[in-house]
C-alpha cells in the first residue's frame, strides 16, 4: 500500500505539471491562465513575474514525491509520512488540475471554492505531521517541509487573489470601502496570516512566499497606486524582519547552521 501511495503521489505531481503546461498553450477554451488573469485583473494581483514561482514549487513537489518513492521502495524510516500525507497531497494536486480547467472555462466562483479546497488540504498535511514543530533531520526539512511550505504559502496568497478576481467578475462595488481600500485590507490580511504562520508554526518559508508576492504587488503599483505600493512594500519589510528575527533566535535548529557547524568541527 505504501508503494502504491508513493506512486500516486508522484503521478499526481506529473499530472499537475502537465495540466499547467498544457494550459499555457491556449488549447483549453482557446485562452490561457494569464489572459484570463488580465481580463479579471484587480489591484491585489501581483506583477506577472511573481507567477514564475510555480517553477520552484513544481521542482519542490517533484523532489517531495521522489523522496517519498525512495522511502517506500527502500523501507525507509519515514514511511509514516506517506500514510499521513498522500490522500491530502493527491487531492490538492487534483484540485490544482481542476482549478486550471474551471479558471479557463471562466467558472470563476467554482475556481474560488477549489482554491480554498487546495489550501485546506495542504494545511491538513501541515497539521497532521506537526510540520516545523519538531527538530527534524535535514532530509525531512529539505524534501518534505520546504516543498509543502512553498506550495501552501503561494496557494494562501493565490486564494486571496482568486477571491478578488471573482468579486471583480460579479461587479461588487466594495460596499463602504473603495477598491484601493479593500486592496490595502487584503494586504493586511495576507501579512497577518504570514506572521501567524511564522510565529505559531515556525514556517518561515511559507512567509517568504508572502514577501515575494507583496514585493510583486509593490512592483506593479509603484508610480500609479502609491497607497497600495507603500502598503505592500511596508508589509513585505515587516514580514522579512520578522522572518529574519525568528530565524536568528531559532538559529541552532536551522539546518544550514547545523551543517556549517558540523563542517567546522
Amino acid at each position: 500500500m505504501i508503494k502504491r501511495l508513493a506512486i500516486l503521489n508522484f503521478l499526481s505531481v506529473i499530472l499537475a505539471i502537465f495540466t499547467n503546461f498544457f494550459a499555457q498553450t491556449g488549447r483549453i477554451n482557446n485562452t490561457t491562465i494569464g489572459e484570463l488573469s488580465d481580463k479579471y485583473s484587480n489591484l491585489f494581483t501581483p506583477a506577472d513575474y511573481a507567477f514564475s514561482i510555480w517553477g520552484l514549487i513544481y521542482l519542490g513537489l517533484l523532489a517531495f514525491s521522489i523522496f517519498m518513492l525512495q522511502q517506500a521502495y527502500s523501507n525507509g524510516k519515514y514511511t509514516d509520512f506517506i500514510n499521513n500525507t498522500s490522500f491530502w497531497f493527491i487531492v490538492a494536486n487534483l484540485g490544482t488540475c481542476l482549478w486550471v480547467v474551471a479558471w479557463l472555462y471562466e467558472f470563476t466562483g467554482i475556481s474560488v471554492v477549489l482554491m480554498f479546497l487546495i489550501l485546506a488540504k495542504l494545511l491538513k498535511i501541515v497539521v497532521n505531521n506537526e510540520m516545523e514543530l519538531w527538530d527534524a533531520p535535514f532530509k525531512i526539512i529539505a524534501f518534505y517541509w520546504w516543498p509543502i511550505c512553498l506550495y501552501s504559502g503561494w496557494i494562501a496568497v493565490a486564494s486571496i487573489a482568486n477571491m478578488a478576481s471573482w468579486l471583480t467578475l460579479i461587479g461588487w462595488d466594495g460596499a463602504i470601502f473603495t477598491e484601493v481600500e479593500w486592496t490595502v485590507i487584503m494586504i493586511g490580511v495576507a501579512v497577518i496570516i504570514n506572521l501567524l504562520m511564522t510565529w505559531l508554526r515556525n514556517m518561515r518559508e511559507f512567509a517568504l512566499v508572502g514577501v515575494w508576492a507583496l514585493v510583486a504587488i509593490y512592483m506593479r503599483h509603484q508610480g500609479s497606486e502609491e497607497m497600495i505600493a507603500k502598503t505592500a512594500i511596508a508589509g513585505a519589510i515587516l514580514l522579512f524582519l520578522n522572518i529574519s528575527y525568528h530565524g536568528y533566535i531559532n538559529r541552532k535548529t536551522n539546518p544550514i547552521h547545523r551543517f556549517l557547524t558540523g563542517l567546522s568541527k
